[in-house]
């Protein structure tokens, strides 16, 4: 459970700019990880160059604490944040616009209310707080990149028992990912163009002690922690790769601490439903596509190449097979009313170099797209099927199944579901998974 602490209630959208900032006391009757919900919105558009976020700094108790982007524009936005942990006791809050890290064209920001929380040892979420790790902002190319490209959006947890105490692993959703999948496959292969990345896992004995930490490194390798901590204990990394890997040696000089706002269950959803949860994560890598990426005009059944976002059929599901260490992949097609051919989600188990766009990656559940022609709706759609692929196992169970396309402001529509399960084989290769009304 959290506890409110304080609310500084509607200030009336106080402007924050080169000239003045904003300051908040608050007290702590107990310790605890501190949590502030930010009501704010800024003059900047995340769809438009040079003109994608401002960045406001925190400062507690005259101490630099974090930054924080303000990726959702003109648009009030609550943006939720954790100090770290304090010791009871007063403290002074204030909010800075930072015109360094801001984008150039890009002058204010606006705060509404601030809402203060903490979470007390006395919380079933204060061992998952206590080991959230603090996240110093990517510098490959440019000393702030956060700012306009893979923004770190959601941070979120999943635990796992141990044969004494529990692990805790932290992933992070960021707006995309440069480098890596090539983005047009990033859709068949991963249903998404944000990119989620495990950064940290913690294992735990039976009384709370680290057994042993590891981050995701660059080339996605496993590599044991020996950084330092920061704000009250919370250990230190960087991303320090495009494709959202991260070290535990800071070279950047801005960060961020974000509170694991959801538990993700591994066995029974695929990590997008945390994007669901959240849905405006939908929204801003839409928005960064559309500032990043050249769109194809015309949806071609089986071309790859990237249009716009709302032109695609969202698919989750699960491949459920014997063995999951050995890469098996289905596909998900679309059959159209008065539409002859299959609009397919791995575009004909296409290869593109060394990627191939079918999804055979290890876990069960995970999502995938079919591109579909632009202004295509549920209605239009006569039937979805699963259809076995060569290259893993001869069977494959197909659990549930959830589709949904996005409106016209890129958040997702209510879905279409079904929980009847099917099975493709390589004798029996295809199965229905949803029917339309003909």
């Amino acid at each position: 459970m959290k506890q409110q602490l304080v609310s500084t209630g509607a200030i009336g959208w106080k402007e924050v700019n080169e000239y003045e900032e904003f300051t908040m006391d608050f007290h702590l009757e107990k310790a605890g990880f501190v949590e502030i919900d930010l009501m704010a919105k800024s003059e900047s558009d995340w769809r438009e160059e040079g003109y994608e976020s401002s960045v406001l700094r925190f400062w507690l108790q005259g101490e630099y604490n974090q930054d924080c982007v303000l990726f959702f524009g003109s648009r009030p936005f609550l943006y939720t944040r954790l100090l770290g942990y304090l010791e009871s006791g007063t403290y002074t809050l204030r909010f800075a616009f930072e015109l360094e890290i801001s984008s150039p064209k890009v002058r204010r920001a606006f705060i509404d209310s601030v809402v203060v929380n903490t979470v007390t040892e006395q919380s079933e979420l204060y061992e998952i707080y206590k080991h959230t790790p603090v996240l110093y902002g990517r510098n490959v190319y440019h000393p702030y990149e956060s700012r306009y490209t893979d923004t770190p959006m959601v941070m979120f947890y999943y635990t796992e028992p141990m044969e004494s105490g529990r692990a805790i692993e932290y992933q992070m959703i960021f707006s995309h990912e440069d480098e890596g999948t090539p983005t047009p496959l990033l859709m068949s292969k991963w249903g998404r163009t944000t990119d989620i990345e495990w950064v940290y896992r913690v294992e735990l004995s039976g009384e709370g002690e680290v057994l042993k930490a590891t981050f995701q490194g660059p080339h996605h390798i496993t590599t044991d922690f020996q950084g330092g901590r920061a704000l009250g204990g919370h250990p230190v990394l960087q991303v320090s790769t495009t494709n959202g890997m991260v070290h535990d040696k800071v070279t950047s000089n801005y960060r961020f601490l974000f509170p694991p706002v959801y538990e993700w269950n591994q066995e029974a959803e695929p990590r997008e439903r945390v994007m669901d949860a959240f849905p405006f994560t939908y929204q801003v890598t839409a928005w960064e596509m559309l500032r990043q990426y050249p769109m194809s005009p015309h949806v071609v059944n089986n071309s790859f190449q990237l249009t716009d976002l709302r032109n695609y059929l969202y698919v989750q599901t699960a491949k459920v097979t014997t063995d999951p260490y050995k890469k098996t992949s289905i596909d998900i097609q679309v059959k159209l009313k008065e539409m002859t051919g299959w609009f397919s989600s791995s575009f004909g188990d296409l290869r593109v170099g060394n990627f191939r766009c079918a999804y055979d990656g290890p876990y069960f559940q995970f999502s995938t797209t079919v591109k579909l022609p632009e202004g295509i709706s549920y209605i239009d759609i006569e039937e979805i099927s699963a259809v076995w692929l060569s290259g893993g196992e001869e069977s494959v169970l197909i659990p549930e199944f959830k589709g949904f396309f996005l409106d016209e402001d890129y958040l997702p529509h209510p879905p279409l579901r079904s929980n009847t399960a099917v099975v493709v084989t390589k004798e029996h290769p295809r199965h229905t998974l949803w029917r339309g009304n003909l």
